[in-house]
């Protein structure tokens, strides 16, 4: 399920405004060239002979990039609360000789409107959410299956929303529960009815299935290379752990399990264990 014309995809964004950072006879690529808040990029070696290991540093985190052919690529995530500004990139290249290779470049992140959200919860859901520990405890839990990278890439083209519906929160809404400031919020809210079917955004291989008391019903899909959906409030799971599943399958029905104002899907995406927009997959070839 490995995805083909890596390198076709970034010719196509560099002649619309992507960066470029020559090498000798290695171009790392970036695209888009200014990411924003929340958002992703990507950044690929293309043609990449006698390379024989490559990882990029950002942000004060190592991402490893994955070989594609004759290329290698990853894709990073930016946190929503990151400010706008300029930060440096480096892409270290292992070659043949095990002689090394840092290029440097200076990123620059530009900022996202964010809405403000405010909304209740009954009482019960809001003992749930002010319970000690039990959010952390529950997100340690899946956060287990986030940092497993699979080399190979599962997923093919862009995403697909899980679900056809309003939205009812957008990716870093600046949340107010019972008038009291939550953060940002960390997915797509879509407000579809309880027992609607949910889709697997994308292909790849289910890594966990569980009814949590603050997420409620979840669904982790792993599509390889760092990039997992997550799937929350869920009422009936129709898959398991280790099921391998494609584009557009049904994976579960929707409810509004945990901790929810009503009926919605919670729709994630999380790229090297940082949550991103999940929209902009369905609109952008990674």
């Amino acid at each position: 399920m490995r995805k083909s014309g890596l390198s076709l995809t970034l010719l196509g964004m560099l002649l619309t405004g992507q960066l470029v950072l020559a090498a000798g006879a290695l171009d790392v690529r970036l695209a888009p060239a200014i990411p924003r808040q929340g958002k992703c990029f990507a950044v690929a070696i293309v043609s990449a002979e006698g390379v024989t290991a490559a990882q990029a540093a950002f942000l004060g985190r190592e991402f490893p990039l994955f070989k594609d052919g004759a290329d290698y690529k990853t894709v990073i995530g930016i946190a929503p609360e990151q400010k706008p500004g300029k930060y440096p990139l480096s892409v270290i290249i292992t070659r043949a000789d095990n002689s090394k290779e840092d290029i440097s470049k200076t990123i620059t992140i530009g900022a996202t409107k964010f809405p403000v959200v405010s909304f209740w919860l009954k009482p019960a859901k809001k003992k749930l959410l002010t319970s000690g520990n039990l959010i952390a405890e529950e997100w340690a839990r899946v956060e287990k299956v986030l940092v497993v990278e699979d080399p190979n890439q599962g997923w093919s083209g862009n995403f697909l929303l899980p679900a056809a519906g309003p939205v009812s929160m957008v990716f870093g809404s600046k949340e107010y529960v019972n008038r009291q400031p939550r953060g940002q919020h960390r997915g797509l809210d879509l407000a579809v009815n309880g027992g609607t079917k949910i889709k697997a955004a994308n292909n790849g291989k289910v890594v966990f299935v569980e009814k949590l008391s603050a997420f409620g019903g979840t669904v982790v899909i792993d599509h390889g290379q760092g990039i997992h959906t997550l799937y929350f409030h869920l009422s009936k799971f129709l898959a398991e752990v280790g099921q391998v599943v494609t584009k557009g399958e049904v994976i579960a029905l929707s409810g509004n399990t945990g901790i929810s104002s009503g009926p919605h899907l919670h729709w994630g995406m999380s790229a090297h264990n940082l949550r991103v927009d999940p929209v902009q997959w369905t609109k952008t070839e990674f």
